[in-house]
């Protein structure tokens, strides 16, 4: 039994801060009886004796305040609750003083008259619907996940892992591994009557499929990683062609500094560019400048370390000016094979200039910009998105399927079932195959948390919003 799991635990659901509506939930064995004790309602009704998943209206007395709060309570009885226990959500207005007074009376009445309530701990709502098994542990992770997603796509796949993709791809696994487990157990016990229950050929094929089952689950994680930050993204050109202009229009807000004095940007400036559902973190940097000087060759090379790791680089080039002359004075060696052209300030562009683009440039994407009038930059938002999405770099539309603590589990698995496939090889005992069977089996119960220890289970749990 865990510590706490008895008490009734209550803590505000909803994000600090000034909202249309704030929600205040209670889950435990306390929970109906308290709020019944508190609530007044608009209509007559017995809280103890209505059916799941109703409503009632009414309101709150605050004795210290004088004051009626208006709710609107959710009764949610087990086990048809998120948490498997009876649980009580009270609706109210979202200003932060009143429901600071909602909490505070739930706490204050309930703790004098001997109620065994208290606040919640981080996550404890969502572990209690762990331990209850309402949930595997995976599918805890990934309510985490959705949590603290920042895009579009990293809430897709969060929500994945919620309806059980890594849960199902880990039992199917696991029950082939209990199951071979199961059958060289048996050939164990009957090994003194001479009957051969599974060969140890049957053995290596079976430890094979688990063993590239299990691969190809660590595999789709690999590569399936794009930073929480975002791809980096830089902006490569020569002094004044209009990156910080261009960085500024593209963002919506002034970012980076513009002048028309050449080599105004020093340092690197970045900030996040969200566009189709895909984070790009986007660098300004120094132009690209043969200039001497202490403080421009620094920059200079902060600006060609950032491009030598850019997964993508949007070549800027000045459109009123000669495109060929400018890519002549570019370090070529800075660039990655993932290119957008930019011909930018296109409302000054000069006729002849189109004809001036290097040949070595045509295998490239091309758009036409100006930060004047804004042409062109949906076109390279849709541009850059598709890069992304057209397997043009290293990296999905998709965050990791696996997060740190399964993916060790799982090359923890691996390597047990790779111990086992090295015995079966070499033709040893079957009790030391059983014993790197077992091995595995209970990594496999740990990603899903049929095998874990409170430590693991505080660790994750912690870093959950209270309320949550």
């Amino acid at each position: 039994m865990y510590p706490g799991i008895q008490d009734t635990i209550v803590a505000i659901s909803t994000p600090a801060g000034k909202s249309l509506d704030a929600i205040i939930r209670i889950s435990g064995t306390e929970a109906i009886p308290c709020v019944k004790s508190l609530f007044i309602p608009a209509t007559n009704i017995d809280l103890e004796v209505v059916l799941t998943y109703n409503a009632a209206k009414g309101h709150i007395h605050s004795p210290r305040e004088c004051v009626n709060i208006p709710v609107l309570l959710y009764i949610m009885k087990k086990p048809c609750s998120y948490t498997k226990e009876d649980v009580v959500e009270i609706h109210t207005i979202g200003s932060p003083p009143l429901v600071e007074m909602v909490l505070d009376v739930i706490l204050s009445r309930e703790i004098k008259m001997g109620k065994n309530i208290r606040l919640s701990q981080p996550g404890e709502f969502t572990k209690r619907a762990f331990l209850h098994g309402r949930i595997d542990l995976t599918q805890a992770e990934a309510t985490m996940r959705i949590i603290r997603a920042q895009t579009d796509l990293e809430l897709k796949a969060a929500v994945e892992q919620l309806t059980g993709d890594v849960s199902l791809q880990t039992r199917r696994i696991q029950d082939e591994a209990v199951s071979l487990c199961a059958q060289i157990e048996a050939a164990i016990d009957f090994s003194d009557q001479d009957i051969e229950l599974i060969s140890t050929t049957e053995i290596m094929r079976r430890l094979e499929a688990i063993k590239t089952n299990t691969s190809h689950l660590i595999s789709q994680s690999e590569t399936g990683k794009i930073s929480p930050e975002g791809i980096d993204t830089v902006l490569y050109g020569k002094p004044n062609v209009g990156k910080s202009s261009l960085i500024n229009a593209l963002l919506g807000k002034k970012r980076s500094l513009v002048s028309r004095v050449p080599g105004t940007t020093r340092d690197i400036v970045t900030d996040i560019l969200e566009t189709g559902g895909i984070r790009f973190k986007l660098m300004d940097m120094a132009g690209v400048d043969d200039t001497q000087g202490a403080v421009i060759a620094r920059a200079m090379e902060k600006a060609q370390s950032a491009a030598k790791r850019a997964q993508v680089i949007l070549l800027v080039f000045d459109g009123s000016a000669d495109l060929s002359e400018q890519f002549i004075q570019m370090k070529r060696d800075d660039l990655t094979d993932n290119i957008i052209v930019i011909i930018n300030k296109s409302d000054l562009q000069k006729e002849r200039s189109l004809s001036d683009l290097p040949t070595e440039l045509n295998k490239y994407p091309l758009v036409h910009t100006s930060a004047l009038t804004g042409e062109g930059l949906e076109r390279l938002k849709r541009m850059l998105a598709e890069t992304v999405r057209e397997g043009k770099i290293n990296a999905s539309t998709v965050v990791p399927v696996l997060n740190v603590r399964q993916k060790d589990a799982f090359h923890r698995l691996l390597q047990s079932v790779q111990q086992a496939m090295e015995l079966a090889r070499n033709n040893e005992s079957y009790e030391f195959i059983a014993l790197d069977l077992r091995t595995a089996v209970d990594t496999l119960g740990e990603v899903v948390g049929e095998v874990t220890t409170e430590d693991i289970l505080d660790k994750i749990f912690s870093e959950f919003c209270i309320g949550k």
